[in-house]
């Protein structure tokens, strides 16, 4: 599936390229019939907006929203084990699957970032791709549901993630988990998280490496992610 590959670009750290070439992810997106009309009309919305706007403006909205909310981080695995021993395992092993299908990551790339794992699913058959896509289905309909909760246009890349992967919307019970929760990225709750975390000196790591914009992998372990939407079942 192409089409994955462009989305997985509109979910990158935003840069000077993709503004320039907005217009070639369009063409990418809009030629897949495999997503409704209404869904490709506003990703190409999406990406005249990005396409028009000041760079800073744009990645200032990026962090805002994936950076700073935990509730939206793109790294997969965080909402399923946090900081815990067990994402660490988790991305070993998504990394290994990747390695398995020719896939590598750098030393300092995390698997279980979104725009890789997307990267990697564009790279399979569409049937394997799209049982990918499924076995994620709870976490996708989660970020989608918590984005269009807060009226930001990206839920748009995340519709047509659901789309591509034939996936339901969130069901009624996630719709009220979504409603229910407590925002994290307001000033009062940015402050609760600088004053409970430790000072700490120098570049940070987790699991496998520093956190940056680009680059990052993508991991999905399978099982975690099947659990997770058995789960969410009512």
């Amino acid at each position: 599936m192409r089409t994955l590959k462009a989305l997985a670009v509109l979910l990158h750290y935003p840069t000077e390229e993709l503004l320039e070439h907005a217009h070639e992810v369009e063409d990418m997106i809009g030629q897949d019939g495999r997503i409704g009309s209404a869904t490709r009309r506003a990703l190409a919305d999406l990406l005249h907006r990005l396409g028009r706007a000041d760079l800073l403006d744009v990645q200032a909205e990026y962090v805002g929203l994936f950076d700073r909310s935990r509730a939206l981080s793109l790294h997969l695995f965080e909402h399923l084990h946090g900081e815990s021993r067990d994402r660490g395992q988790a991305m070993v092993e998504l990394s290994n699957i990747y390695r398995e299908h020719g896939f590598h990551i750098a030393a300092n790339e995390l698997p279980d970032y979104l725009p890789m794992f997307l990267e990697f699913c564009s790279m399979l058959p569409e049937e394997e791709a799209r049982d990918w896509l499924q076995q994620s289905a709870h976490l996708l309909q989660l970020l989608h549901g918590r984005l269009r909760q807060r009226e930001s246009d990206y839920a748009m890349v995340f519709q047509a993630l659901l789309e591509l992967g034939e996936i339901e919307g969130a069901d009624v019970g996630l719709e009220q988990q979504i409603l229910d929760e407590q925002r994290d990225d307001t000033p009062e709750a940015l402050d609760a998280v600088w004053a409970e975390e430790p000072v700490i000196f120098g570049p940070t790591e987790g699991c496998g490496g520093a956190r940056t914009h680009t680059g990052q992998a993508v991991p999905v372990d399978t099982s975690q992610l099947r659990r997770s939407r058995e789960g969410a079942r009512p």
